[in-house]
């Protein structure tokens, strides 16, 4: 087989949008998955060669063993964004430096200090939505003022300043024609503002401690290991970005699923949840499992740094990697009808937060933010509907997080004539 008769990478989604709408299953994957190996050599736009890794434990090798499989090299690969000079790019210690900076701040067994903040938040927005009537939209009235106000809060960073980080946010996972320039000048804006702000701090630290924002955390933190204002600026810089944005792209997707998805062809997987809201922890895990997070449906790539076998293919020294993530979290060898959404799925290994040193750091906050507005939503609004066809709902095509564009709900019944 030569270099051409390689499968073309990232495949089309399930179905090719026409004027940003998919007729079919939005959130399916592409059916040239099926009868993959689980890893297979592919061709990249630009010409690059690479090993498409779509098998669970070969995905988990990859993801795990970072000092065979590094993020070093393998940055800004069309049609992947440049994630550099950011922690996502690190590997080793420099990615340890980084990640350290936060302390504890996200450890599962502390994250109950932010719960009153989403409560908050979320019972704010939904007063607001109930005084309002009429449909509403997802994105811009519930979960980008959700999740934007959720780690603004837990930073210690002023209202007035969150807009910015939705206009760097778009720049930074831009996939469009000068995507390069704006996802550099999106780094560079936005560690330029994090670096105003916590040279105060660092000025002021008292190393070590852990009180305050997060921002402070990160000051005392950098103060202590002695880490530059600029290494503090760029991690502080990364931390907004994907607190809010992939969780925002999560709430519109996981609605779109279950108003859409009916449990063996009776009640919606929403109005299931809402008369069994002990359901819903399980309910977010199986989500993440089956709602392709990027426009990819795949990590960011690595390269083999030495000759190793992986999933029975022998890989060489330099060769590019990709983990196809979405793919993994659909193995039939690990998950039992992997196709199906069962929210009482018992075992859920599930790789939606990625693994090893690069798993999502925020993890533990963004599960916090999932199950609140689930809960809240179902509880509140337990006849909420789309409403419009599902096959009218427009998807995202500007940047690369795979969630509707634009999600209008109905969140009272029908009015009843008579």
């Amino acid at each position: 087989m030569t270099s051409t008769d390689h499968p073309r990478y990232p495949f089309p989604c399930q179905d090719v949008p026409v004027d940003g709408r998919r007729p079919d299953d939005p959130m399916g994957l592409s059916p040239l998955y099926e009868g993959l190996a689980p890893v297979t050599r592919v061709r990249l736009p630009e010409g690059h060669e690479a090993f498409l890794v779509t098998g669970h434990r070969e995905c988990v090798r990859v993801l795990r063993e970072q000092d065979t499989f590094r993020r070093a090299g393998a940055d800004a690969i069309p049609p992947y964004p440049p994630t550099s000079p950011t922690m996502l790019a690190r590997d080793g210690r420099e990615h340890r430096v980084h990640r350290d900076l936060v302390g504890n701040a996200f450890a599962p067994a502390r994250i109950d200090r932010y719960r009153p903040i989403g409560d908050r938040l979320i019972t704010g927005l939904l007063d607001s939505l109930a005084r309002a009537g009429g449909p509403i939209e997802v994105n811009e009235q519930l979960a980008l003022p959700l999740t934007l106000g959720v780690i603004g809060s837990v930073m210690d960073l002023p209202d007035d300043d969150l807009p910015l980080f939705r206009r760097w946010g778009d720049m930074f996972l831009s996939t469009g024609e000068n995507r390069a320039a704006e996802n550099e000048r999106a780094v560079l804006e936005m560690s330029g503002y994090m670096a105003e702000r916590l040279g105060g701090l660092m000025a002021d630290a008292e190393p070590g401690s852990e009180k305050g924002g997060l921002l402070s955390v990160i000051a005392a933190n950098a103060v202590r290991r002695r880490t530059s204002l600029e290494e503090a600026a760029l991690l502080a810089a990364s931390l907004v970005v994907a607190g809010w944005e992939t969780t925002a792209a999560a709430i519109a997707g996981f609605l779109f699923r279950l108003l859409t998805t009916r449990q063996d062809g009776g009640e919606t997987l929403y109005r299931l949840l809402a008369a069994h809201p002990d359901r819903i922890p399980g309910a977010v895990e199986e989500l993440l499992r089956t709602t392709p997070g990027t426009a990819f449906e795949s990590a960011q790539p690595r390269r083999a740094v030495r000759e190793v076998e992986l999933g029975g293919v022998r890989l060489r020294e330099g060769d590019l990697v990709i983990p196809a993530t979405d793919r993994a979290n659909r193995d039939p060898a690990v998950f039992e009808d992997p196709e199906r959404i069962d929210l009482g799925r018992a075992r859920n290994p599930h790789l939606a937060f990625g693994a090893g040193p690069h798993v999502c750091l925020g993890a533990p906050l963004a599960r916090l933010e999932l199950t609140t507005v689930l809960r809240e939503l179902t509880r509140r609004f337990p006849d909420a509907r789309l409403h419009h066809a599902p096959h009218e709902v427009v998807w995202n095509t500007v940047t690369l997080i795979r969630h509707p564009a634009e999600l209008w709900l109905d969140l009272e019944p029908p009015e009843r004539d008579g």
